[in-house]
């Protein structure tokens, strides 16, 4: 029998549920120079999400390439290469189980 390699179900804890349901995540894009988008993720805790292996799975959901990084205004934020909006909020909303609502794309 194989695994499915992604995130792994945790046992469910209601303080960590209650944490993912309660997060403000901000979805925004960003254009670098020369015309190159980049989608940033940020508002993710990261005592209730391991955000590195949040943003490897997204890569690979998005099928594009990205990192995790700590930003000065922001905090930890996952950077996507691309306009990955849609995709990301539907991910952060089926797998994460984070509300519709408490998703803000700027």
């Amino acid at each position: 029998m194989s695994k499915k390699k992604g995130l792994s179900p945790l046992p469910f804890d209601f303080e960590s549920q209650l944490a993912l349901v309660s997060q403000r995540v901000k979805i925004l894009l960003e254009t670098r120079k020369r015309r190159h988008v980049v989608t940033i993720i940020a508002g993710l805790d990261e005592k209730s999400v391991d955000i590195k292996n949040l943003a490897k799975e997204l890569k690979r959901y998005c099928a594009t390439g990205g990192t995790f990084k700590v930003d000065k205004k922001f905090g930890p934020i996952i950077m996507l290469q691309g306009d990955h909006v849609d995709k990301a909020k539907k991910y952060l909303v089926e797998k994460l189980g984070i509300p519709e609502e408490n998703i803000e794309i700027l």
